[in-house]
C-alpha cells in the first residue's frame, strides 16, 4: 500500500470523528447563505417597489405572492436541513463508539489467545528439553543430568573459593616479608643502618687501638 492510499485510507477512518465539526461548519455557512439570502430579497423587493410606484401604482399579487413562496421554501428547507444534522450527530458518534468498542474487544482476546498459545509452546519445549531420557536408561533425564552438572560446578567454585583463600594467606605472608625491605623506614633498612653503624664504630676502634700501639696480633 502506497503513502497515498494509506492517507486516503485514514482519512476515510477518520471522517466519521470529523463529521460533527464538519455538520457545524456547514450549518455556519448555510447561515451565512441565509443571511446573504435575506440581505438579497429585502434589496429585490425594495427596488421592486421602487419600480412600482413609478410605474405601476399598485404591486403585482404574483411578485408578492412569489417572494412569500420564496421565503416558505427556504426556511421548510433550512429546518429539515438542521433536523437532519441533529439526527447525525445524536446517531453516528455512538455507531462508531460501538464498532471501536468491538474491534477493542476482538484485539484483546486476541492478544489474550496468542498468550495462552505461547505458554502451551513453552511448556511442550520444557516438557521435551528437560523430560528427554535415553532409551535405555528412563531415569538418565536431561532435568537429572543438569541437577548434576550444577552440583559439580557448585564443588568446582567451593574449590577454587578454598584455593583463593590460600593463595590470599600466602599473599599475606609474603607482604609480610616484603614488609622487612618496604623503604628506609622498614625493617631491613634498620638493620642494615645497625650494620653500618656497627662496622663504622669497629673501625674507628681500631684506629684507637692502632694509636695506642696495638699491633693487630
Amino acid at each position: 500500500m502506497t503513502e497515498s492510499e494509506d492517507e486516503r485510507t485514514r482519512s476515510a477512518a477518520d471522517l466519521p470523528l470529523d463529521l460533527p465539526a464538519r455538520m457545524r461548519e456547514r450549518q455556519d455557512a448555510l447561515a451565512t447563505d441565509r443571511t446573504t439570502l435575506q440581505e438579497c430579497r429585502t434589496r429585490v423587493l425594495h427596488l421592486i417597489q421602487e419600480i412600482n410606484e413609478v410605474f405601476v401604482p399598485v404591486q403585482p399579487p404574483q411578485i408578492v405572492g412569489l417572494m412569500a413562496l420564496t421565503d416558505s421554501v427556504g426556511y421548510q428547507a433550512h429546518a429539515a436541513l438542521e433536523e437532519k444534522l441533529i439526527d447525525a450527530l445524536a446517531v453516528i458518534p455512538p455507531q462508531l463508539h460501538a464498532t471501536r468498542s468491538a474491534q477493542a474487544d476482538v484485539i484483546a482476546a486476541t492478544i489474550e489467545a496468542a498468550l495462552l498459545k505461547l505458554s502451551v509452546v513453552r511448556a511442550r519445549a520444557h516438557r521435551a528439553l528437560y523430560g528427554h531420557a535415553l532409551p535405555g536408561d528412563p531415569r538418565a533425564t536431561v532435568a537429572r543430568a543438569v541437577t548434576a552438572a550444577h552440583a559439580k560446578l557448585k564443588e568446582r567454585q567451593r574449590a577454587q573459593d578454598a584455593e583463593m583463600q590460600k593463595l590470599d594467606r600466602q599473599i599475606d605472608e609474603y607482604e609480610s616479608m616484603l614488609s622487612l625491605v618496604d623503604g628506609r623506614d622498614g625493617s631491613f633498612a634498620q638493620v642494615v643502618k645497625d650494620m653500618a653503624r656497627v662496622k663504622q664504630e669497629t673501625e674507628e676502634c681500631r684506629k684507637d687501638l692502632r694509636r695506642l700501639g696495638w699491633t693487630e696480633d
